[in-house]
């Protein structure tokens, strides 16, 4: 293949390298999980709900998991072939100007927030009114839980709950607002899903009213550590790799998962964001340099991925009863019973 050649085709591999998504067993179980936790809440009969609180370290792959499973529920809703024109038929009756009138609310099966920095509560639902496309000023007006309602909202994921200060007024009147909110979505069976950086170190975790119903999942960067911990970083390695060869005509089976874990590892940290960055630009270079296969020169060509210090300070999780396993970089604690805390 000629030099012209071997870019344009380097580039059309990029560009659906971009746009895909890298699955893992780890990320499936989760899946999985929430899947069950979902429909479960959507089955019980009328009370409160459980949540699911996802955390871990920054660039673990929470948010990118979250969107996966978002428009898995969006589908199950909507379908792949979703008529927009009866999408937007759910009447409902609201009293205007003294009167009740007829309106046909877009039908939004997800609402995927992520919180500002210092959320309040009119910062929280003005990002509803506005991620269902009203102007701020609806916030003042309408209350959030009616226009979750109206819209046929089943699932609410909240990103960036690190985002809470607690030690602050506003802080903590913003929690128990979340905490309403949630109540109330649950006597209608909808499920909320919250996720956020490091919180086992945040003070919401102390809340009993927060963690007394809801399955805390912890996702953790791969690593080496145990026997069952590299098997779980080399499947990861061995589907990635799958996904690459065919692109690379003198790659070898092993290419990743045999010839190059300890390496990536060392240069990823085990954190996803690293990880995908990084098999995207060694798989585009061996294209572009007519190797055709990744190589130890390649992966080093990366640049390394830099840890922050609040992840490597917090490498160790708050004492607490330890979480049943669901996967070797993924730890899920069930709900506390009675608020205990």
């Amino acid at each position: 293949m000629s030099l012209p050649a071997r870019a344009r085709y380097a580039r059309d591999v990029r560009r659906w390298l971009n746009g895909h998504y890298f699955d893992s067993e780890r990320d499936r179980n989760i899946r999985d999980f929430l899947g069950r936790l979902i429909e479960d809440n959507a089955e019980t009969l009328t009370g409160t709900r459980e949540v699911a609180i996802i955390g871990g370290p920054n660039v673990a792959g929470k948010s990118t998991l979250l969107y996966q499973v978002a428009m898995a529920v969006h589908r199950t809703h909507i379908g792949l072939d979703g008529d927009p024109a009866e999408m937007a038929r759910r009447t409902t009756t609201r009293r205007i100007a003294g009167h009740d009138q007829s309106v046909h609310p877009t039908h939004a099966p997800v609402l995927f927030l992520s919180l500002e920095a210092a959320t309040t509560v009119g910062k929280f639902n003005e990002l509803i009114v506005e991620a269902l496309d009203y102007d701020k000023a609806v916030a003042k007006k309408v209350s959030a839980l009616d226009l979750l309602l109206q819209h046929g909202v089943r699932l609410l994921i909240i990103d960036d709950l690190h985002q809470l200060i607690l030690t602050e007024k506003l802080g903590r009147q913003a929690l128990d607002h979340l905490k309403a909110v949630v109540t109330a979505l649950g006597e209608y069976g909808i499920t909320v899903i919250f996720a956020g950086a490091n919180l086992h170190t945040h003070p919401v975790m102390d809340d009993p009213q927060v963690t007394g119903r809801a399955y805390e999942l912890t996702m953790n960067p791969y690593h080496a550590d145990t026997q069952d911990a590299v098997r779980a970083w080399q499947r990861f390695l061995k589907e990635s790799g799958d996904l690459l060869i065919p692109h690379l005509p003198l790659a070898g089976p092993g290419m990743l998962h045999n010839d190059l874990p300890g390496l990536i590892l060392a240069r990823t940290g085990g954190r996803m964001q690293a990880m995908v960055n990084l098999l995207r630009r060694a798989t585009v270079a061996a294209i572009e340099d007519g190797t055709w296969t990744v190589t130890e020169d390649h992966v080093r060509a990366v640049p390394t991925a830099k840890l922050t210090a609040d992840e490597v300070t917090n490498k160790t999780a708050r004492t607490r009863q330890a979480p049943r396993a669901l996967h070797p970089a993924v730890t899920v604690r069930p709900p506390l019973k009675d608020g205990a805390g």
